[in-house]
Protein backbone atom coordinates (compact mmCIF):
# COMPACT_ATOMS: atom_id res chain seq x y z
CA UNK A 1 0.00 0.00 0.00
CA UNK A 2 2.90 2.36 0.61
CA UNK A 3 3.44 2.63 -3.15
CA UNK A 4 0.28 4.72 -3.35
CA UNK A 5 1.87 7.37 -1.12
CA UNK A 6 4.00 8.48 -4.04
CA UNK A 7 4.80 11.56 -6.01
CA UNK A 8 2.42 10.39 -8.76
CA UNK A 9 -0.60 10.39 -6.46
CA UNK A 10 0.42 13.43 -4.40
CA UNK A 11 0.68 15.44 -7.63
CA UNK A 12 -3.15 15.63 -7.53
CA UNK A 13 -2.77 18.22 -4.79
CA UNK A 14 0.33 20.08 -6.00
CA UNK A 15 0.99 19.90 -9.76
CA UNK A 16 -0.11 22.50 -12.32
CA UNK A 17 -3.85 22.11 -12.97
CA UNK A 18 -3.66 22.45 -16.80
CA UNK A 19 -0.83 19.93 -16.95
CA UNK A 20 -2.60 17.57 -14.56
CA UNK A 21 -5.96 17.78 -16.35
CA UNK A 22 -4.37 17.11 -19.73
CA UNK A 23 -2.27 14.29 -18.26
CA UNK A 24 -5.38 12.47 -17.04
CA UNK A 25 -7.92 13.66 -19.61
CA UNK A 26 -6.04 12.85 -22.81
CA UNK A 27 -5.86 9.12 -22.00
CA UNK A 28 -9.50 9.23 -20.85
CA UNK A 29 -10.49 10.95 -24.11
CA UNK A 30 -8.73 8.29 -26.12
CA UNK A 31 -10.34 5.58 -23.98
CA UNK A 32 -13.84 6.98 -24.54
CA UNK A 33 -13.11 7.38 -28.25
CA UNK A 34 -12.09 3.75 -28.27
CA UNK A 35 -15.43 2.86 -26.64
CA UNK A 36 -17.24 4.86 -29.32
CA UNK A 37 -15.40 2.98 -32.03
CA UNK A 38 -16.99 -0.33 -31.03
CA UNK A 39 -20.43 0.76 -32.29
CA UNK A 40 -19.16 3.07 -35.00
CA UNK A 41 -16.86 0.49 -36.59
CA UNK A 42 -19.64 -2.12 -36.45
CA UNK A 43 -22.05 0.22 -38.22
CA UNK A 44 -19.44 1.30 -40.77
CA UNK A 45 -18.57 -2.25 -41.84
CA UNK A 46 -22.21 -3.36 -41.62
CA UNK A 47 -23.15 -0.43 -43.86
CA UNK A 48 -20.45 -1.50 -46.30
CA UNK A 49 -21.03 -5.26 -46.15
CA UNK A 50 -24.70 -5.70 -45.20
CA UNK A 51 -26.46 -2.42 -46.02
CA UNK A 52 -29.18 -0.26 -44.54
CA UNK A 53 -31.08 -3.23 -43.13
CA UNK A 54 -28.06 -4.17 -41.01
CA UNK A 55 -27.63 -0.62 -39.69
CA UNK A 56 -31.31 -0.55 -38.70
CA UNK A 57 -30.91 -3.89 -36.89
CA UNK A 58 -27.91 -2.71 -34.84
CA UNK A 59 -29.65 0.59 -34.02
CA UNK A 60 -32.67 -1.26 -32.65
CA UNK A 61 -30.33 -3.17 -30.29
CA UNK A 62 -28.71 0.02 -29.03
CA UNK A 63 -31.10 0.63 -26.06
CA UNK A 64 -30.26 -2.82 -24.66
CA UNK A 65 -26.51 -2.25 -25.15
CA UNK A 66 -26.82 1.11 -23.39
CA UNK A 67 -28.52 -0.54 -20.44
CA UNK A 68 -25.61 -2.97 -20.05
CA UNK A 69 -23.22 -0.01 -20.28
CA UNK A 70 -25.24 1.76 -17.58
CA UNK A 71 -24.78 -1.21 -15.23
CA UNK A 72 -21.03 -1.03 -15.77
CA UNK A 73 -20.98 2.73 -15.28
CA UNK A 74 -23.01 2.54 -12.07
CA UNK A 75 -20.42 0.30 -10.43
CA UNK A 76 -17.32 1.65 -12.18
CA UNK A 77 -17.94 5.36 -11.63
CA UNK A 78 -19.59 4.92 -8.23
CA UNK A 79 -16.85 2.67 -6.91
CA UNK A 80 -14.12 4.84 -8.41
CA UNK A 81 -15.56 8.04 -6.88
CA UNK A 82 -15.46 6.47 -3.42
CA UNK A 83 -12.07 4.91 -4.21
CA UNK A 84 -10.52 8.28 -5.20
CA UNK A 85 -11.84 9.98 -2.07
CA UNK A 86 -10.38 7.22 0.13
CA UNK A 87 -7.03 7.58 -1.64
CA UNK A 88 -7.09 11.31 -0.92
CA UNK A 89 -7.75 10.45 2.73
CA UNK A 90 -4.95 7.81 2.60
CA UNK A 91 -7.30 5.04 3.75
CA UNK A 92 -5.77 2.33 1.56
CA UNK A 93 -7.36 -0.78 3.12
CA UNK A 94 -10.82 0.69 2.54
CA UNK A 95 -9.80 1.59 -1.01
CA UNK A 96 -8.82 -2.05 -1.66
CA UNK A 97 -12.16 -3.34 -0.36
CA UNK A 98 -14.04 -0.84 -2.54
CA UNK A 99 -12.12 -1.91 -5.66
CA UNK A 100 -12.69 -5.62 -5.06
CA UNK A 101 -16.37 -5.21 -4.17
CA UNK A 102 -16.78 -3.26 -7.41
CA UNK A 103 -15.20 -6.11 -9.39
CA UNK A 104 -17.62 -8.61 -7.84
CA UNK A 105 -20.60 -6.37 -8.59
CA UNK A 106 -19.59 -5.98 -12.25
CA UNK A 107 -19.65 -9.76 -12.72
CA UNK A 108 -22.99 -10.17 -10.93
CA UNK A 109 -24.63 -7.40 -12.95
CA UNK A 110 -23.39 -8.91 -16.20
CA UNK A 111 -25.02 -12.23 -15.29
CA UNK A 112 -28.26 -10.42 -14.54
CA UNK A 113 -28.14 -8.55 -17.86
CA UNK A 114 -27.58 -11.81 -19.77
CA UNK A 115 -30.50 -13.57 -18.08
CA UNK A 116 -32.99 -10.74 -18.48
CA UNK A 117 -31.82 -10.01 -22.01
CA UNK A 118 -32.38 -13.58 -23.18
CA UNK A 119 -35.89 -13.62 -21.68
CA UNK A 120 -37.14 -10.23 -22.92
CA UNK A 121 -35.03 -9.56 -26.03
CA UNK A 122 -37.56 -10.14 -28.82
CA UNK A 123 -40.51 -8.47 -27.03
CA UNK A 124 -38.29 -5.44 -26.38
CA UNK A 125 -37.10 -5.24 -29.98
CA UNK A 126 -40.71 -5.33 -31.20
CA UNK A 127 -41.59 -2.62 -28.68
CA UNK A 128 -38.72 -0.50 -30.02
CA UNK A 129 -40.24 -0.68 -33.50
CA UNK A 130 -38.61 -3.70 -35.15
CA UNK A 131 -40.38 -4.65 -38.37
CA UNK A 132 -40.67 -8.09 -39.98
CA UNK A 133 -37.53 -7.25 -41.97
CA UNK A 134 -35.39 -5.92 -39.11
CA UNK A 135 -36.40 -8.23 -36.21
CA UNK A 136 -34.43 -11.33 -37.38
CA UNK A 137 -31.35 -9.20 -38.03
CA UNK A 138 -31.51 -7.43 -34.66
CA UNK A 139 -32.17 -10.69 -32.77
CA UNK A 140 -29.17 -12.44 -34.34
CA UNK A 141 -26.88 -9.57 -33.38
CA UNK A 142 -28.19 -9.12 -29.83
CA UNK A 143 -28.15 -12.81 -28.90
CA UNK A 144 -24.40 -12.97 -29.52
CA UNK A 145 -23.73 -9.68 -27.74
CA UNK A 146 -25.50 -10.92 -24.61
CA UNK A 147 -23.15 -13.91 -24.44
CA UNK A 148 -20.30 -11.47 -23.74
CA UNK A 149 -22.10 -9.24 -21.24
CA UNK A 150 -19.38 -9.81 -18.60
CA UNK A 151 -16.71 -8.42 -20.92
CA UNK A 152 -18.86 -5.35 -21.56
CA UNK A 153 -19.01 -4.56 -17.83
CA UNK A 154 -15.50 -5.48 -16.63
CA UNK A 155 -13.47 -3.58 -19.22
CA UNK A 156 -15.01 -0.09 -18.87
CA UNK A 157 -15.86 -0.55 -15.19
CA UNK A 158 -12.40 -1.49 -13.91
CA UNK A 159 -10.53 0.93 -16.17
CA UNK A 160 -11.74 3.83 -13.98
CA UNK A 161 -9.71 2.43 -11.08
CA UNK A 162 -6.52 2.17 -13.13
CA UNK A 163 -6.73 5.90 -13.89
CA UNK A 164 -7.37 6.84 -10.27
CA UNK A 165 -4.29 4.86 -9.21
CA UNK A 166 -2.19 7.20 -11.33
CA UNK A 167 -1.89 5.10 -14.51
CA UNK A 168 -4.06 6.80 -17.17
CA UNK A 169 -1.81 5.69 -20.03
CA UNK A 170 -2.03 2.07 -18.90
CA UNK A 171 -5.83 2.29 -18.98
CA UNK A 172 -5.72 3.90 -22.39
CA UNK A 173 -3.46 1.28 -24.02
CA UNK A 174 -5.55 -1.61 -22.73
CA UNK A 175 -8.68 -0.17 -24.29
CA UNK A 176 -6.84 0.61 -27.52
CA UNK A 177 -5.85 -3.05 -27.76
CA UNK A 178 -9.52 -4.02 -27.64
CA UNK A 179 -10.51 -1.42 -30.24
CA UNK A 180 -7.78 -2.45 -32.67
CA UNK A 181 -8.88 -6.07 -32.28
CA UNK A 182 -12.47 -5.02 -33.04
CA UNK A 183 -11.49 -3.19 -36.23
CA UNK A 184 -9.41 -6.10 -37.51
CA UNK A 185 -12.04 -8.72 -36.72
CA UNK A 186 -14.89 -6.61 -38.14
CA UNK A 187 -13.02 -6.40 -41.42
CA UNK A 188 -12.26 -10.12 -41.45
CA UNK A 189 -15.65 -11.41 -40.28
CA UNK A 190 -17.83 -9.06 -42.37
CA UNK A 191 -15.83 -8.18 -45.47
CA UNK A 192 -13.74 -11.34 -45.92
CA UNK A 193 -15.68 -14.19 -44.29
CA UNK A 194 -19.10 -12.67 -45.13
CA UNK A 195 -20.63 -13.54 -41.76
CA UNK A 196 -22.94 -10.52 -42.01
CA UNK A 197 -24.49 -9.07 -38.86
CA UNK A 198 -23.32 -12.05 -36.78
CA UNK A 199 -19.73 -11.24 -37.76
CA UNK A 200 -20.07 -7.75 -36.28
CA UNK A 201 -21.36 -9.22 -33.00
CA UNK A 202 -18.59 -11.83 -32.73
CA UNK A 203 -15.95 -9.18 -33.45
CA UNK A 204 -17.32 -6.99 -30.67
CA UNK A 205 -17.36 -9.82 -28.12
CA UNK A 206 -13.86 -11.03 -28.98
CA UNK A 207 -12.38 -7.54 -28.75
CA UNK A 208 -14.01 -6.86 -25.38
CA UNK A 209 -12.65 -10.17 -24.11
CA UNK A 210 -9.14 -9.00 -25.03
CA UNK A 211 -9.63 -5.65 -23.23
CA UNK A 212 -11.10 -7.32 -20.13
CA UNK A 213 -8.22 -9.80 -19.87
CA UNK A 214 -5.59 -7.05 -20.12
CA UNK A 215 -7.35 -4.81 -17.58
CA UNK A 216 -7.79 -7.66 -15.09
CA UNK A 217 -4.11 -8.57 -15.52
CA UNK A 218 -3.15 -5.13 -14.20
CA UNK A 219 -4.78 -5.88 -10.85
CA UNK A 220 -3.21 -9.32 -10.33
CA UNK A 221 0.41 -8.59 -11.18
CA UNK A 222 2.90 -8.15 -8.33
CA UNK A 223 3.72 -4.51 -9.11
CA UNK A 224 0.11 -3.34 -8.70
CA UNK A 225 -0.21 -1.41 -5.39
CA UNK A 226 -3.88 -2.43 -4.95
CA UNK A 227 -4.76 -5.89 -6.25
CA UNK A 228 -7.79 -8.04 -6.83
CA UNK A 229 -7.87 -10.19 -3.68
CA UNK A 230 -10.32 -12.97 -2.88
CA UNK A 231 -10.63 -11.92 0.75
CA UNK A 232 -11.74 -8.42 -0.26
CA UNK A 233 -14.18 -9.55 -2.99
CA UNK A 234 -16.83 -10.63 -0.49
CA UNK A 235 -19.57 -8.02 -0.76
CA UNK A 236 -19.98 -5.68 2.20
CA UNK A 237 -23.37 -4.01 2.45
CA UNK A 238 -22.06 -0.64 3.60
CA UNK A 239 -19.70 -0.31 0.63
CA UNK A 240 -22.17 -1.71 -1.88
CA UNK A 241 -24.76 0.84 -0.80
CA UNK A 242 -22.30 3.73 -1.16
CA UNK A 243 -21.09 2.47 -4.53
CA UNK A 244 -24.64 2.36 -5.87
CA UNK A 245 -25.54 5.75 -4.40
CA UNK A 246 -22.49 7.44 -5.95
CA UNK A 247 -22.79 5.50 -9.20
CA UNK A 248 -26.48 6.16 -9.68
CA UNK A 249 -26.18 9.69 -11.16
CA UNK A 250 -23.96 8.83 -14.18
CA UNK A 251 -25.76 5.52 -14.70
CA UNK A 252 -29.10 7.33 -14.65
CA UNK A 253 -27.85 9.19 -17.70
CA UNK A 254 -27.19 5.89 -19.48
CA UNK A 255 -30.37 4.18 -18.26
CA UNK A 256 -32.39 7.17 -19.37
CA UNK A 257 -30.40 7.24 -22.58
CA UNK A 258 -31.49 3.63 -23.08
CA UNK A 259 -35.11 4.60 -22.38
CA UNK A 260 -34.79 7.62 -24.63
CA UNK A 261 -33.41 5.49 -27.47
CA UNK A 262 -36.28 3.05 -27.05
CA UNK A 263 -38.84 5.88 -27.27
CA UNK A 264 -36.84 7.39 -30.11
CA UNK A 265 -36.85 4.13 -32.07
CA UNK A 266 -40.61 3.87 -31.66
CA UNK A 267 -41.06 7.51 -32.71
CA UNK A 268 -38.77 7.06 -35.72
CA UNK A 269 -40.79 4.06 -36.84
CA UNK A 270 -44.13 5.82 -36.36
CA UNK A 271 -43.30 9.21 -37.87
CA UNK A 272 -40.81 7.82 -40.38
CA UNK A 273 -43.59 5.77 -41.94
CA UNK A 274 -45.58 9.02 -42.23
CA UNK A 275 -42.80 11.26 -43.58
CA UNK A 276 -40.26 9.11 -45.46
CA UNK A 277 -40.85 7.25 -48.69
CA UNK A 278 -40.11 3.51 -48.56
CA UNK A 279 -37.06 2.32 -50.52
CA UNK A 280 -37.00 -1.31 -51.68
CA UNK A 281 -37.60 -3.71 -48.79
CA UNK A 282 -37.16 -0.96 -46.20
CA UNK A 283 -40.18 0.96 -44.93
CA UNK A 284 -40.05 4.67 -44.20
CA UNK A 285 -39.66 3.82 -40.51
CA UNK A 286 -36.71 1.51 -41.22
CA UNK A 287 -35.08 4.29 -43.26
CA UNK A 288 -35.55 6.76 -40.40
CA UNK A 289 -34.02 4.29 -37.90
CA UNK A 290 -31.05 3.73 -40.23
CA UNK A 291 -30.56 7.51 -40.53
CA UNK A 292 -30.59 7.87 -36.76
CA UNK A 293 -28.13 4.98 -36.43
CA UNK A 294 -25.69 6.79 -38.70
CA UNK A 295 -26.27 10.13 -36.96
CA UNK A 296 -25.81 8.59 -33.52
CA UNK A 297 -22.56 6.92 -34.59
CA UNK A 298 -21.06 10.25 -35.59
CA UNK A 299 -22.39 12.04 -32.52
CA UNK A 300 -20.92 9.36 -30.22
CA UNK A 301 -17.47 9.89 -31.75
CA UNK A 302 -17.74 13.50 -30.56
CA UNK A 303 -19.66 13.22 -27.27
CA UNK A 304 -17.78 10.27 -25.77
CA UNK A 305 -14.34 11.90 -26.05
CA UNK A 306 -15.85 15.01 -24.45
CA UNK A 307 -17.16 12.79 -21.66
CA UNK A 308 -13.67 11.31 -21.37
CA UNK A 309 -12.18 14.77 -20.92
CA UNK A 310 -14.72 15.60 -18.23
CA UNK A 311 -14.24 12.24 -16.48
CA UNK A 312 -10.47 12.82 -16.58
CA UNK A 313 -10.98 15.79 -14.26
CA UNK A 314 -13.04 13.76 -11.78
CA UNK A 315 -10.19 12.17 -9.75
CA UNK A 316 -8.50 15.60 -9.56
CA UNK A 317 -11.69 17.22 -8.26
CA UNK A 318 -12.34 14.31 -5.90
CA UNK A 319 -8.82 14.26 -4.45
CA UNK A 320 -8.59 18.02 -3.94
CA UNK A 321 -12.10 18.20 -2.52
CA UNK A 322 -11.23 15.40 -0.08
CA UNK A 323 -8.00 17.25 0.82
CA UNK A 324 -9.94 20.56 1.19
CA UNK A 325 -7.91 22.30 -1.53
CA UNK A 326 -10.92 24.22 -2.86
CA UNK A 327 -8.96 26.74 -4.93
CA UNK A 328 -7.62 23.85 -7.01
CA UNK A 329 -11.15 22.48 -7.42
CA UNK A 330 -12.28 25.82 -8.89
CA UNK A 331 -9.24 26.05 -11.15
CA UNK A 332 -9.94 22.57 -12.50
CA UNK A 333 -13.53 23.56 -13.28
CA UNK A 334 -12.43 26.71 -15.11
CA UNK A 335 -9.98 24.78 -17.25
CA UNK A 336 -12.63 22.16 -18.08
CA UNK A 337 -15.18 24.78 -19.16
CA UNK A 338 -12.74 26.57 -21.47
CA UNK A 339 -11.43 23.50 -23.26
CA UNK A 340 -14.68 21.51 -23.44
CA UNK A 341 -16.67 24.54 -24.61
CA UNK A 342 -14.14 25.46 -27.29
CA UNK A 343 -13.97 21.91 -28.61
CA UNK A 344 -17.73 21.57 -28.95
CA UNK A 345 -18.17 24.97 -30.60
CA UNK A 346 -15.65 24.10 -33.31
CA UNK A 347 -17.19 20.65 -33.77
CA UNK A 348 -20.67 22.15 -34.08
CA UNK A 349 -19.51 24.45 -36.89
CA UNK A 350 -17.89 21.64 -38.85
CA UNK A 351 -20.95 19.38 -38.59
CA UNK A 352 -23.33 22.10 -39.73
CA UNK A 353 -21.08 22.76 -42.73
CA UNK A 354 -20.15 19.24 -43.87
CA UNK A 355 -22.81 16.85 -42.59
CA UNK A 356 -23.03 14.95 -45.90
CA UNK A 357 -19.30 14.23 -45.84
CA UNK A 358 -19.54 12.55 -42.45
CA UNK A 359 -22.59 10.37 -43.15
CA UNK A 360 -21.65 9.20 -46.67
CA UNK A 361 -19.21 6.40 -45.64
CA UNK A 362 -22.01 4.64 -43.73
CA UNK A 363 -24.36 4.49 -46.73
CA UNK A 364 -22.37 3.85 -49.91
CA UNK A 365 -24.48 3.95 -53.07
CA UNK A 366 -27.57 5.04 -51.12
CA UNK A 367 -28.14 8.75 -51.88
CA UNK A 368 -31.58 8.81 -50.25
CA UNK A 369 -30.20 7.59 -46.92
CA UNK A 370 -27.27 10.03 -47.13
CA UNK A 371 -29.66 12.93 -47.71
CA UNK A 372 -31.96 11.88 -44.85
CA UNK A 373 -29.03 11.29 -42.45
CA UNK A 374 -27.41 14.68 -43.17
CA UNK A 375 -30.74 16.45 -42.61
CA UNK A 376 -31.18 14.62 -39.29
CA UNK A 377 -27.60 15.40 -38.24
CA UNK A 378 -27.99 19.16 -38.61
CA UNK A 379 -31.10 19.16 -36.45
CA UNK A 380 -29.84 16.70 -33.83
CA UNK A 381 -26.53 18.56 -33.30
CA UNK A 382 -27.95 22.10 -33.36
CA UNK A 383 -27.08 22.80 -29.69
CA UNK A 384 -23.78 20.92 -29.43
CA UNK A 385 -21.98 23.94 -28.01
CA UNK A 386 -24.30 23.92 -24.95
CA UNK A 387 -23.55 20.34 -23.87
CA UNK A 388 -20.24 20.99 -21.99
CA UNK A 389 -21.87 23.40 -19.54
CA UNK A 390 -24.29 20.81 -18.21
CA UNK A 391 -21.75 17.99 -18.40
CA UNK A 392 -18.97 19.77 -16.47
CA UNK A 393 -21.44 20.96 -13.84
CA UNK A 394 -22.77 17.44 -13.29
CA UNK A 395 -19.24 16.04 -13.10
CA UNK A 396 -18.39 18.48 -10.29
CA UNK A 397 -21.24 17.18 -8.14
CA UNK A 398 -20.30 13.60 -9.00
CA UNK A 399 -16.62 14.11 -8.12
CA UNK A 400 -17.41 15.75 -4.80
CA UNK A 401 -19.78 12.97 -3.71
CA UNK A 402 -23.04 14.96 -4.11
CA UNK A 403 -24.74 12.07 -5.82
CA UNK A 404 -28.34 13.23 -5.94
CA UNK A 405 -27.51 16.64 -7.38
CA UNK A 406 -25.43 14.99 -10.09
CA UNK A 407 -28.29 12.56 -10.73
CA UNK A 408 -30.76 15.43 -11.08
CA UNK A 409 -28.59 17.17 -13.68
CA UNK A 410 -28.17 13.96 -15.66
CA UNK A 411 -31.91 13.37 -15.45
CA UNK A 412 -32.62 16.88 -16.74
CA UNK A 413 -30.99 16.16 -20.07
CA UNK A 414 -32.31 12.64 -20.60
CA UNK A 415 -35.61 12.47 -18.72
CA UNK A 416 -37.06 15.64 -17.24
CA UNK A 417 -36.57 17.66 -20.43
CA UNK A 418 -35.81 15.28 -23.28
CA UNK A 419 -38.53 12.65 -23.02
CA UNK A 420 -41.42 15.15 -22.76
CA UNK A 421 -40.08 17.03 -25.81
CA UNK A 422 -39.63 13.73 -27.61
CA UNK A 423 -43.28 12.87 -26.99
CA UNK A 424 -44.74 16.33 -27.69
CA UNK A 425 -42.79 17.87 -30.58
CA UNK A 426 -43.49 15.14 -33.18
CA UNK A 427 -47.21 15.90 -32.89
CA UNK A 428 -46.46 19.33 -34.37
CA UNK A 429 -43.38 18.73 -36.55
CA UNK A 430 -43.62 14.96 -37.26
CA UNK A 431 -40.19 13.39 -37.97
CA UNK A 432 -38.38 16.75 -37.63
CA UNK A 433 -39.81 17.07 -34.12
CA UNK A 434 -38.21 13.74 -33.16
CA UNK A 435 -34.75 15.15 -33.90
CA UNK A 436 -35.51 18.61 -32.44
CA UNK A 437 -36.05 17.25 -28.92
CA UNK A 438 -32.35 16.64 -28.15
CA UNK A 439 -30.93 20.14 -28.84
CA UNK A 440 -33.74 21.78 -26.86
CA UNK A 441 -33.09 19.46 -23.90
CA UNK A 442 -29.32 20.10 -24.13
CA UNK A 443 -29.88 23.84 -23.85
CA UNK A 444 -32.21 23.57 -20.87
CA UNK A 445 -29.89 21.17 -19.00
CA UNK A 446 -26.93 23.51 -19.51
CA UNK A 447 -28.79 26.48 -18.03
CA UNK A 448 -29.94 24.49 -14.99
CA UNK A 449 -26.46 23.00 -14.46
CA UNK A 450 -24.72 26.38 -14.51
CA UNK A 451 -27.22 27.81 -12.02
CA UNK A 452 -26.68 24.92 -9.60
CA UNK A 453 -22.90 25.07 -9.94
CA UNK A 454 -22.78 28.83 -9.33
CA UNK A 455 -24.82 28.40 -6.16
CA UNK A 456 -22.54 25.61 -4.90
CA UNK A 457 -19.30 27.44 -5.64
CA UNK A 458 -20.42 30.37 -3.53
CA UNK A 459 -20.35 28.04 -0.52
CA UNK A 460 -16.80 26.76 -1.15
CA UNK A 461 -14.28 28.63 0.99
Amino acid sequence: MSKLNSERLNSFGSASIPKLVLQFSVPAIISMLVNALYNVVDRFFVGQGVGSLGIAGITLCFPICLFIMAMSMMVGVGGNTLFAIRLGQKKYIQASIILNNSFSLLILMALGAFTLGEIFMEPLLKLFGASEQTLPVASSYMRIILCGAAFQTIAPGMNHFIRSMGHPKTAMFREIAGAVTNIILDYLFIMKFHWGIEGAAWATIASQLVASALITQFFVKKSSPIKIRWRHMKLRAAYVRKIYILGLPPSVMQICNSLMNAILAWSLTTYGNMSVQAVGALSGGDMAISAFGITNSIVSIIILPLLGFVHGTQPIIGYNYGARLNARVKETLKFAFIYAGGFMFVTWGILMWKAETFVAPFAPNDPELIKLSAWAMRIFAAAFFMIPFGMVSGNFFQGTGKAFRAMFLNACRQVILLIPFLLILPHFFELKGVFMAQPIADTGAAIIGLAMLWHELKKLK
